[in-house]
C-alpha cells in the first residue's frame, strides 16, 4: 500500500474525445481528467472515485484504464481518508454539465483577462471531475486546500498545485510506469486478460 490511503490521479481518453482535446488544448496540458484512487481492503482492489458523465461513482482501476490512460499518479502530502465519508454521500450525484460549461467560459476568459475567475454556474450538488477531489480534499482538511476554487480550477491546474506542494509526491511518465510496478501490483489474470491496475489478493 502506498504511503497515502487515497492517491489523486489524472488522466486523458484512450479515444479521441472532443471536449477533452479541446481542455488539453486550453490548458495547454496532457490531462483533462481527476480522480481519486482508493484501495478496498474487502475486495482487495484498487478503485477510482470519479465525476463520471454518468454521474459521481467507483469503478475498478482496471475497468477504468481499459478507457482511460492514466498521465500522472500523486501521493499527496496530506491525508485524503478522512474526507472519503463526505465523498461517499455523493455517490449517484448527477455529473455537474453546466458547471463544466462554466469552468470553459472561465478557460476562454482567461485568454483575455489575467487572474482567478469564478465559475459563473455554480451548483450544489452535481460535479465535475476536478471538483469532485478538491471538495474531498476540503472536507478532509488538507492544508492549503480551503483556497483553490472547487468549481474554478481545472484538472491539469490541480495538478500543477500538487506538483508545486514540496510533500507531495507526483509520478509521471516512465517514473510513473516504474512506481506502479512495484506500489500497485498487477492480479496476474487481469494481466492475462489485458486489465491492469488491481493489487494482488491476499
Amino acid at each position: 500500500m502506498p504511503t497515502s490511503e487515497v492517491l489523486v490521479g489524472f488522466s486523458t481518453p484512450r479515444t479521441w474525445n472532443p471536449l477533452s482535446a479541446l481542455i488539453r488544448w486550453m490548458t495547454r496540458s496532457r490531462t483533462s481528467h481527476a480522480w481519486m484512487l482508493v484501495h478496498d481492503p474487502l475486495f482487495a482492489r484498487d478503485l477510482v472515485l470519479e465525476a463520471h458523465s454518468s454521474g459521481f461513482r467507483l469503478v475498478s482501476l482496471a475497468r477504468f484504464e481499459k478507457e482511460n490512460r492514466v498521465v500522472a499518479l500523486v501521493e499527496p502530502a496530506h491525508a485524503i481518508g478522512p474526507g472519503l465519508r463526505a465523498a461517499a454521500a455523493w455517490l449517484g450525484e448527477a455529473f455537474d454539465v453546466l458547471g463544466l460549461f462554466g469552468i470553459f467560459l472561465v478557460l476562454v476568459r482567461r485568454w483575455f483577462v489575467h487572474g482567478p475567475l469564478r465559475n459563473p454556474f455554480p451548483t450544489s450538488r452535481a460535479l465535475f471531475c476536478s471538483e469532485a477531489v478538491i471538495r474531498t480534499m476540503q472536507a478532509a482538511g488538507y492544508e492549503g486546500a480551503k483556497k483553490l476554487a472547487a468549481e474554478g480550477t481545472t484538472p491539469a491546474e490541480l495538478l500543477q498545485w500538487l506538483r508545486d506542494d514540496p510533500g507531495a509526491a507526483v509520478h509521471e511518465g516512465a517514473q510513473l510506469e516504474e512506481w506502479r510496478r512495484t506500489a500497485l501490483p498487477q492480479d496476474p489474470r487481469l494481466a492475462r486478460a489485458g486489465g491492469a491496475g488491481a493489487r494482488r489478493a491476499p
